[in-house]
């Protein structure tokens, strides 16, 4: 992290270079980069104040186009930058916004908002509102957290976040939801600390038991991020998965990486960490061998593939069955359990439907579903375990099973193990989705489920942190 006088001087080259007035909790937001024309509406008449310091009116909805240094509208030409507000909430490209638009010198569009709404924005794009409500606190901590560390980080770029999960996804105000809401009401100003300071606070989907090591996968040493097991056994949709990935597939990632070792043969694990996740990997060609890290090289083949670090061979680990009470032991036994392999029937199609109308799947779940139609049945189970198994008025009539245990686990693979080339095809298995690092969204559910307060389960995954409210 920068040094006090540093980040001054960093927030200081911000506010000049916008003239900014507005107070120290407002977050600047990316939406727009590289058009050479905005559309922007709002509810009522817009006010825009030019880099000239001229006020501009204008009707609810205009166009912008770059010329130069400056917008224009219509016949009239504005120097950058240009601030637009407007009467309610503003609008580009079919979405909502609280607070004001700035129009950068360098024709960035850019959402400058308090932190407070902001997370209103982010949340309902990051969780699923039907989520635990102890479980929405804590994403609403540590995306306020990422947030606010942000903006004291970034401000040399103009702006302190984008609006993508490349930061984390923010869809304005047109997603907000009663329970949303309620988490970032229930938790405003709380951000996580370390020795006074902003805590880096990344989240992914789910660690598959075990979280990573920021050093292992960014190279900072972080006292709060070496990686923690996860105290509770949970399902998601990646508990286990398996990636076919062509040769061909595999050449091209080698080229992204500058590595050249001719054809290539064999995928060796050789280094690994505490929680069995691959650290570091041997890649060996027809021509020669290289390492390369493999938090790396998972997003040189591809992150939505080869889904985590934590590989895994195809022998199952020995599991106990779960303990089920007597009560559930009986239900069960009076039902079938799903048969995932066969085909959704009507009903459940036009279930699986309203649950995600309803919004039962967070954004990475729907991708998820989009990119891998074959799971479909999968989640439509999930959407019926988190209403806790109960049927609506227009769900199928038939009973419906739920699976009584986890799927039974594959273990990691060790150092010396080889992922090798057979008929053309690397075949990668593994657990959890993420880069592993910091909180697991499926493990913090599981655990809110439990019982676990918010503030519990942060200072377990970022050991050693205090949450505080900011000032």
């Amino acid at each position: 992290m920068r040094n006090r006088v540093e980040t001054f001087f960093l927030t200081l080259a911000l506010i000049l270079s916008f003239g900014r007035t507005a107070e120290a909790r407002d977050i600047y937001v990316r939406l727009a980069d590289g058009e050479s024309s905005l559309a922007i509406a709002s509810e009522g008449p817009l006010k825009l104040v030019d880099g000239a310091k001229k006020t501009h009116s204008a009707e609810k909805s205009i166009v912008l186009t770059r010329s130069g240094s400056s917008a224009v509208m219509g016949k009239t030409k504005m120097p950058l930058p240009l601030r637009i507000s407007g009467r309610g909430l503003l609008r580009y490209k079919g979405r909502q916004y609280r607070g004001e638009f700035l129009l950068s010198r360098d024709f960035v569009l850019i959402n400058t908002l308090d932190v407070e709404d902001y997370i209103r924005g982010v949340l309902p794009a990051e969780a699923s509102s039907k989520w635990p409500a102890e479980y929405l606190k804590v994403q609403a901590i540590i995306s306020r957290t990422y947030g606010v560390r942000q903006s004291l980080n970034r401000s040399m770029r103009g702006y302190d976040v984008g609006d993508t999960a490349s930061d984390q996804v923010y869809k304005g105000a047109g997603v907000e939801t009663a329970a949303t809401d309620r988490a970032v009401r229930e938790t405003k100003g709380e951000i996580v600390t370390y020795n006074n300071g902003v805590a880096f606070t990344p989240f992914h989907s789910d660690s598959g038991g075990h979280t990573a090591s920021n050093a292992n996968v960014w190279g900072e040493k972080l006292p709060y991020l070496t990686g923690v097991k996860e105290p509770v056994e949970y399902e998601s949709p990646n508990s286990s998965w398996t990636a076919k990935i062509p040769a061909s597939q595999m050449q091209a990632a080698l080229s992204r990486l500058g590595i050249s070792i001719g054809q290539l043969r064999e995928v060796r694990v050789s280094e690994t960490e505490g929680g069995g996740r691959a650290v570091r990997l041997t890649l060996a060609g027809s021509a020669g061998s290289a390492e390369v890290k493999a938090s790396r090289f998972r997003m040189a083949v591809g992150p939505n593939l080869i889904k985590s670090t934590l590989l895994t061979g195809d022998a199952p680990l020995e599991k106990s069955p779960s303990p089920t009470s007597p009560a559930a032991a009986k239900k069960t036994a009076s039902q079938t359990p799903p048969n995932l392999d066969l085909p959704m029937s009507g009903a459940e199609e036009a279930r699986l439907t309203r649950m995600t109308v309803d919004g039962a799947f967070s954004s990475s779940e729907l991708m998820d579903m989009l990119l891998n139609p074959e799971k479909r049945k999968s989640y439509l189970y999930l959407g019926i375990q988190r209403s806790g198994g109960k049927t609506d008025a227009e769900a199928p009539a038939e009973d419906v099973a739920l699976p009584q245990s986890l799927p039974v686990s594959m273990p990691a693979l060790r150092s010396g193990q080889v992922i090798a080339e057979e008929n053309g095809f690397f075949t990668f298995r593994g657990r959890g989705w993420g880069h592993g690092v910091g909180l697991s969204q499926w493990g913090a559910q599981a655990l809110a489920r439990q019982g676990w307060k918010a503030e519990r389960i942060l200072e377990y995954y970022f050991s050693g942190t205090t949450v505080k409210k900011f000032k």
